[in-house]
């Protein structure tokens, strides 16, 4: 399978007017990088994202970054085919992957894009501890509830019963000792 191009990087000695220029010609939508170095243009549809910015080097240039596995890999391809590595691997902020660039036989610049593998593991590691509490939660309240509607019925009614006989019998008891007081008199 091919490796797709996923970005494009136009760049020159005056950042801000290439952005004011492309911005006026195709009405890009741009925003701030997350590290502010480049006004990041939005994907379309049936486009690839790209970025406008200043020149690290002040030379003006348009490039663009191919998607792959492995950089390391490829960069190794790359020598061995004739091409020569101009920026070895670097470490994108906010877990935006790698980067590295290289010059093709004919000098052109090419830059090669690999996803971070490192935040991704912490994500599912994360994702696996929210979902276990979640369910020793649900367990719980499902024994406890049953527990105690059972136990106030049983309790309820079986006081109720005993106490109604305790005092019927008391009040019976009552109103024998006045008809004995009676029977007395005679």
């Amino acid at each position: 399978m091919g490796h797709p191009v996923n970005w494009f990087q136009v760049s020159g000695s005056d950042g801000k007017s290439l952005q004011d220029f492309y911005k006026k010609i195709f009405a890009w939508r741009m925003s701030p990088s997350p590290d502010g170095s480049m006004m990041m243009v939005a994907k379309e549809e049936g486009g690839i994202e790209g970025g406008i910015s200043k020149s690290m080097d002040g030379q003006s240039g348009v490039t663009f970054f191919v998607s792959v596995a492995d950089i390391d890999a490829h960069l190794k391809k790359i020598a061995k085919a004739g091409g020569t590595i101009a920026m070895p691997k670097l470490k994108l902020d906010a877990g935006m992957g790698f980067i590295a660039g290289f010059r093709d036989p004919a000098g052109n610049w090419i830059g090669l894009w690999q996803a971070g593998k490192a935040p991704a593991p912490k994500k599912a590691a994360k994702a696996a501890p929210k979902a276990t509490p979640p369910a020793k939660a649900k367990a719980a309240p499902k024994t406890t509830p049953a527990a105690k509607v059972k136990a106030p019925p049983k309790t309820t009614p079986a006081a109720k019963a005993k106490a109604a006989p305790k005092t019927t019998p008391a009040a019976k008891v009552k109103a024998a000792p006045k008809k004995a007081a009676k029977k007395s008199r005679r």
